[in-house]
């Protein structure tokens, strides 16, 4: 006896499942497991039957009955006889714990060969042997998940499937806080906006005004001007996103907050430059939430951030968040922060200070 996953097309009329049954019976065949799919062909219907000898003549008859003719057959396991409901329940209490095992998650899900982090505005074009064995799960604007599955193409009910199994797992982060108003825990409000590059006189200012101790905590190096290229990074969408930060009803910035995608898949880097009057007033904490907070809409699932001993500030407001901090060349910090952790942080801090959390991020 051997289990075979084969999937075929059913005629949507009265009776047309129980001739795929009658097919499977007369060949002694065992259905152990049955799942109907809905995708641009109609009504799909997925068997797991445990069938002696040979699966072909099984194969051929049922592909008589189907209505594009078409049947596919691939082994299956014991272990993937489990409930498709049960099976997704599970992978998402595994994935509240290790967010950043989505990919694997969505493979398991889908019975894939291959799932992998991918830049939407660069998606990876897969080698496919037949239309679409792969498929793009949005995770995120910029980010997404490419699955992979050559045996049989991907239906409709397999895409809403993956799709449930994300949004079960996205941390709940409110409203993105890309040109809105954050408040500090002072109450202070901060205009968030994206840098432009009608922006550059203005974000050259700003990095005179800071001190050079300021610019080295933020770019590891002294630095007396933006140049035009650093420019064209923070404007660079395919890079990450670069908010300018400018007190409520003013319109001079006053710090610059940056989460930028990093070689790793589902890691993103934060920094920000904060002008020296301006520090110690809470925008840095307000920046490293409202960073997060994108992140989390980005589907990553942490953030890191490199400094120096001497930026102490910087390293208070990572710890504070909950993030792991490790010495390099007893230099250099690597600070690691979970997505989810740092979030469930900021809103247990908020909790704390009043139910202040409801007001974080308020229309500007």
């Amino acid at each position: 006896m051997a289990l075979w996953r084969i999937r075929t097309a059913v005629e949507d009329r009265p009776g047309g499942l129980a001739g795929v049954v009658d097919v499977l019976a007369a060949r002694g065949g065992d259905i152990v497991g049955l799942s109907i799919h809905t995708d641009v062909s109609g009504v799909v219907d997925e068997f797991v039957v445990d069938i002696p000898g040979s699966h072909t003549d099984a194969v051929r008859a049922l592909a008589e009955h189907c209505p594009t003719g078409t049947v596919t057959a691939v082994p299956a396991q014991r272990r993937e006889l489990g409930d498709d409901v049960t099976r997704a329940l599970l992978l998402t209490a595994r994935l509240r714990a290790h967010p950043n095992r989505l990919p694997d998650a969505l493979g398991e899900l889908l019975l894939a060969d291959d799932a992998r982090w991918t830049n939407l505005t660069r998606a990876e074009s897969a080698d496919e042997t037949a239309p679409g064995t792969s498929m793009l799960v949005p995770v995120g604007p910029l980010r997404g998940v490419l699955v992979v599955r050559s045996s049989r193409p991907f239906t409709w009910t397999e895409s809403s499937r993956a799709d449930a199994l994300v949004r079960s797992v996205m941390p709940s982060a409110g409203p993105v806080p890309t040109d809105r108003v954050v408040r500090t825990t002072r109450g202070l409000g901060l205009s968030l906006r994206q840098v432009r590059e009608a922006d550059a006189p203005a974000l050259r200012d700003l990095h005179r005004r800071c001190s050079g101790e300021t610019v080295r905590n933020r770019y590891l190096a002294g630095m007396r001007e933006l140049s035009p290229r650093m420019l064209r990074v923070f404007c660079d969408a395919e890079r990450g996103l670069t908010l300018a930060v400018r007190p409520q009803g003013q319109e001079e910035p006053v710090a610059l907050g940056h989460l930028m995608y990093t070689l790793d898949p589902g890691v993103g880097e934060i920094a920000f430059l904060v002008e020296d009057a301006w520090q110690g007033s809470g925008v840095g904490t307000a920046l490293t939430r409202a960073l997060t907070v994108i992140a989390a809409d980005w589907g990553l699932a942490e953030v890191r951030a490199e400094t120096t001993l001497a930026n102490t500030a910087m390293l208070r407001i990572m710890r504070r968040f909950g993030a792991s901090v490790q010495t390099q060349s007893g230099t250099y910090v690597h600070a690691r922060l979970p997505v989810a952790e740092a979030l469930q942080t900021g809103l247990g801090e908020q909790t704390r200070r009043g139910g202040q959390f409801a007001r974080l991020m308020s229309q500007g």
